[in-house]
């Protein structure tokens, strides 16, 4: 059996370890490749892996010094979108003390985070089965030093989260030192015109906004001052 695994991976690329459906984001497949490298695809899109890795891994690797010189070692974060867990493994990778607590709507995707992902090995970490865009509200009075926000439902995002109510949400809940990053779709002419109108949307309520671009994506830091 591992043989012809291995076969598959060599000429397919990858294998599918399992697909479920999900009537949040449809039908959903965990893929492995030859290196065992492991992937979480729904709506065409990578949910977890290595794809959304390398999108993070500029700010995430924390090299980068914005994020470096403001968080302390024990920062508490709070991940919007929590997919299979890639994001959440970066943190606790880099900070194994930090308090993480994530925000996913989909039980599918907790699942095979927990299964495939070693989503469910994660110390002080905390995950609520909510929709984010609602929940979110019930975390008025907590602060976070770091907010991650990808709630994308394949290649869709929410308008909810473009509001000025929700931006406004998440300012109040920062920290005055905090930072909130946002990724956001830009590969093709749909998603550019989107982000960029989002882009507006998000000067105009943080008073700083840093703008990092990846291969097809575009994230953004946003603060209420963030160093040159």
């Amino acid at each position: 059996m591992q043989m012809k695994s291995f076969l598959k991976k060599l000429f397919l690329g990858s294998i599918t370890l399992e697909t479920v459906n999900s009537p949040i984001n449809g039908q959903i497949a965990v893929l492995e490749d030859l290196f065992g490298r492991r992937e979480m695809v729904a709506g065409g899109v990578e949910q977890s892996g290595v794809l959304v890795k390398k999108i993070w891994e500029k700010v995430l690797n924390f090299k980068f010094l914005i994020l470096r010189q403001r968080l302390p070692q024990n920062f508490k974060c709070l991940i919007l979108g929590v997919g299979g867990g890639t994001l959440i493994q970066m943190i606790f990778k880099s900070f194994p003390q930090a308090e993480i607590t994530g925000i996913e709507i989909d039980p599918q995707m907790i699942n095979l985070g927990k299964k495939y992902f070693g989503l469910g090995e994660i110390p002080n970490l905390k995950i609520f089965l909510d929709d984010a865009l609602e929940k979110i509200q019930d975390l008025e009075f907590r602060e976070y030093d770091l907010i991650l926000v990808d709630l994308y439902c394949g290649q869709e995002f929410p308008a909810e989260a473009e509001s000025e109510i929700f931006l406004k949400t998440l300012e109040k809940i920062l920290t005055p030192r905090g930072v909130v990053i946002f990724n956001r779709l830009n590969y093709n002419r749909k998603h550019q015109q989107k982000t960029s109108s989002f882009a507006q949307k998000l000067a105009k309520v943080f008073p700083a906004v840093k703008e990092i671009k990846t291969e097809f994506n575009r994230l953004f830091l946003a603060s209420s001052a963030l160093p040159k």
